[in-house]
Formats: C-alpha cells, sequence, structure tokens
C-alpha cells in the first residue's frame, strides 16, 4: 500500500491512526495517516497566528506551484503516474483526472483573474492611499475545506482563499486523499510557509473538528449535510446539484446538449445533467436519449477512452438495485448495467434514463455518482420545477422563461445553448467564493492623517 501522510505547520505528520483506503476493485491501496482532533486544534492555533502572505506574494506562489505539480514527483510518483494512481484509486475515469488537474493548474497560474472578477469595483484592497471608501476585507483568517472525492476538480476552489490572505486546512476526501497531497505538497514547495497551509486527513469526527475550529469552511456533502448546515452563515455548503436542461426546440440540438451534460465528468458531478424538462413529445426524447447512450464505452477507469465510472462490484450492483426499484418498468427508457472490468474486482456503471410523467416527480432531483437522466413534460408557464438547481441550461427562444431562471433566487446560474456542465473562468460556479470569504468595510481619514497629504506638506 502507498502510505500518505498528514502534513502539518512542522512538515509531514504520521499518526497512529490510519485509514485504509480501498481503490475500485476494493483492494487496499493507501494507508493513510488521520489527524486527532487535539492536533488539529493546536495546527488551527497555529495558523491563525501567522500573517497573511502578501497578495502579490501569494498570487506568484501559486504560479510557481503550478510547476512543480506537473513536474515533481510526489509520493514517488510524475504526474502522469500520480492521474494513473488516482483513476485506480476512485474509479474516475483518466481522461477527466486529466481535465480535473489541468483546472488546477489553470487556476493556480491565474487565480488574480477571478478575485478581480470578484471584488466590488468601488472597494479597493489596501488603505494606503486610500482617503474614503470602501475597503475589501477578508471575514475571517482560517479557511477550512471539507473536501469532496467525487472529481478531483473541487481542489481548484479553495486556492482563492489562499491568494485573499486565508490560512488553509484541507480535510481531503477519504475516497481521493492523493489530489489535495500533490497540490498542497507543490504549493509547500513553490515557497509557501508551512503555517499557511495543512493537509489534515481524517474521518467524519476531524471533518466536524475542522467545521468548529475554523472560521470560514467550505463543505461538500449530501442533502443531509445541506440541512445539517443550513443556518451556519459561516459554513458554506455545496450539496447536490440537481442541474436541469429543459428542452423547448429542435430534439436534435437539445439532445447533444443533454448527452454532453449527463455524460460529463463520468455523471458525478454537480453540473452533471439530471433532470431533462421537455416541452413537446418528452416519451420520444427520452427514447431518443436512450439510443444516444447506449453505445457509451464500457473501458475500464485507467484507459484512455473511459468514459464512466468504476466501483466495486457489489457497490454497483447496489446502486443498480436502488435506482430500479424507484421507478415502474415502463418508465426505464435505458437501464443501467454492472460491466465488470476483467477479474478485477470492479465494475463499470452505464448509463441510465428514466421517463417521468410529472415534472414534480421527486425522482427529477434525484442524483446518483453515475451517468442518470429523468425525463419529464414541461410547460413553460409553470416553471417552478426548475426550482433549487445549480445550473438550468435552455435550448429555446423564450427569454421570458430565461429571464425567470436568472432572477430566482434557488437557481444558481442560468445558460442558452450550453450543457449545464459548460465551464468558463470568467463564470462563478455558485458565485464567487469571494463572496463568502470578504466583505466590505467603509474606511476615512481626515486630510491630516492623510499620507499622501502628509508627504505634501513636508515636501512644502
Amino acid at each position: 500500500m502507498l502510505e500518505v501522510a498528514a502534513l502539518g505547520p512542522n512538515g509531514p505528520y504520521r499518526s497512529r491512526r490510519r485509514l485504509t483506503v480501498p481503490d475500485a476493485t476494493g483492494t487496499a491501496a493507501v494507508d493513510l495517516s488521520c489527524v486527532p482532533g487535539l492536533v488539529l486544534a493546536d495546527w488551527v492555533r497555529t495558523l491563525r497566528s501567522a500573517e497573511p502572505v502578501p497578495p502579490d506574494e501569494a498570487r506568484a506562489v501559486l504560479a510557481k506551484a503550478a510547476d512543480v505539480f506537473e513536474a515533481q514527483d510526489v509520493l514517488g510518483d510524475s504526474l502522469p503516474a500520480h492521474e494513473l494512481r488516482v483513476a485506480t484509486l476512485t474509479g474516475t475515469p483518466l481522461p477527466v483526472v486529466r481535465e480535473c488537474d489541468a483546472m488546477i493548474t489553470a487556476k493556480l497560474r491565474d487565480v488574480g483573474r477571478v478575485l478581480d472578477l470578484a471584488t466590488p469595483a468601488g472597494a479597493g484592497t489596501d488603505v494606503g492611499g486610500l482617503r474614503r471608501g470602501a475597503v475589501w476585507c477578508r471575514r475571517g483568517e482560517v479557511f477550512g475545506v471539507n473536501a469532496a472525492g467525487n472529481s478531483p476538480g473541487v481542489h481548484a476552489l479553495w486556492l482563492e482563499a489562499l491568494a485573499l490572505g486565508y490560512r488553509v486546512v484541507v480535510r481531503p476526501s477519504t475516497r481521493d486523499p492523493l489530489t489535495a497531497h500533490r497540490l498542497v505538497t507543490a504549493l509547500l514547495s513553490a515557497g509557501l510557509p508551512q503555517d499557511r497551509l495543512v493537509l489534515a486527513p481524517g474521518d467524519h469526527v476531524t471533518a466536524d473538528a475542522v467545521v468548529e475550529q475554523a472560521d470560514r469552511v467550505l463543505l461538500y456533502g449530501g442533502q443531509a449535510v445541506v440541512d445539517r448546515y443550513r443556518d451556519r452563515a459561516d459554513v458554506l455548503t455545496q450539496g447536490p446539484g440537481r442541474s436541469k436542461l429543459v428542452v423547448d426546440g429542435d430534439h436534435r440540438t437539445g439532445l447533444d446538449l443533454a448527452a454532453a451534460g449527463v455524460l460529463y465528468h463520468a455523471g458525478t458531478a454537480c453540473t452533471a445533467t439530471t433532470g431533462v424538462l421537455v416541452t413537446r413529445e418528452h416519451r420520444r426524447f427520452a427514447a431518443d436519449l436512450a439510443d444516444a447512450l447506449r453505445g457509451t464505452s464500457t473501458a475500464a477507469p485507467w484507459q484512455d477512452d473511459a468514459t464512466l465510472p468504476a466501483m466495486p462490484v457489489e457497490q454497483a450492483e447496489a446502486l443498480v438495485a436502488d435506482v430500479l426499484a424507484r421507478v415502474e418498468p415502463r418508465q426505464v427508457r435505458l437501464a443501467p448495467r454492472v460491466e465488470r472490468v476483467g477479474g478485477t474486482g470492479a465494475a463499470v456503471l452505464t448509463p441510465a434514463v428514466v421517463e417521468l410523467d410529472d415534472p414534480r416527480d421527486p425522482l427529477l432531483g434525484h442524483e446518483v455518482p453515475f451517468p442518470c437522466a429523468f425525463v419529464a413534460p414541461f410547460d413553460r408557464s409553470e416553471p417552478d420545477p426548475l426550482s433549487g438547481s445549480l445550473v438550468v441550461s435552455f435550448d429555446t427562444d423564450d427569454h421570458d422563461l430565461v429571464r425567470w431562471a436568472v432572477d430566482h433566487p434557488l437557481v444558481s446560474n442560468a445558460y442558452v445553448g450550453h450543457p449545464t456542465s459548460w465551464l468558463h473562468a470568467d463564470v462563478p460556479h455558485d458565485g464567487f467564493l469571494s463572496e463568502f470569504l470578504m466583505r466590505c468595510k467603509g474606511f476615512a481619514r481626515t486630510d491630516r492623517q492623510d499620507p499622501a497629504a502628509e508627504t505634501s506638506r513636508s515636501g512644502r
């Protein structure tokens, strides 16, 4: 097994508390050090006492870390070897792992771009030359991350906190501790002081400790996690996406958008399409979507042409049984299958398409960790089923419907002509993270206290 240590303010930390992480075949693959609560509390105190890294210095370190992430061996693995190991460990298709790592290095090199976009136009970040106005300030000092394991790409987001001066504690998912370990190692090797960033693997007890000890927390989880922390202003939850596509035009265009969204990141991303709402002939659309997805490659996740997720056979069989138990046989347009990967103990899950009779059916928002689309009829005059979506994508010319989604507080993103999985560096994912991390403060000084005015007077 590969041994993975925690990374504390004094370097690698190996604890007596260990966690064995199985790979997609069910075989023990990683021996992970778990950080006890008392140790984590001490680390957070160390982070809190450290000075923030100046913005320009932080951006330079992050840019250098991109080169280290790509070129340096970590845990004995080059980047290609690391990506192959992550695919084998998590069952995430190798092309998806590569794409996510490219997202991480792109964010490292250009983190300032999104921070500048998120900063209010009337706010400054330095009071040195400011006489009066708004100052963009941190809401705290220590930022905690309880990361998800469904995609390596989640680690691109918290990098913004480092660039804003936060000290960061990352508790990686036990499903994929390797991406976070490589990224933290790259940042430290690039010159980030050890008392600004720590990697604290652990179980749910560790996760709870991160929530209670950090000033602001980014927390991934299911609906139960969202409900638990709904009233915590210091916790930003990233829960189920329930992303939806509205097809109001030509079915051919809608099919392309649906297929791209359903298969995105093996169907496990929060922006992958799970609900498809069709204004005309939704049953025919469901049948056509099933035909489009039926030939999806069942290559193993560690192969270059992999598209679908893999997991131990027993887990895959349980997921398929759960989906089929929720619907009537007549509703299943494409039944998911468990495709065994040789004699490895792993199985690939093929896509599913289920037809619904009512757009208010709770299954429209049901999410599973493989490509699964629920197709329902849709009336443009009753758009409420779109509420509660991370993304709603439209294939329509109905500008009023699009405007409804843009104005609705429970729709985070509205796209027209793009799949729900579309991404761009200038477009926030679920709002800008800076909205959660920062706030505007008012600032003013008299002429006598203005450094510029003082310099002018002393020169006369």
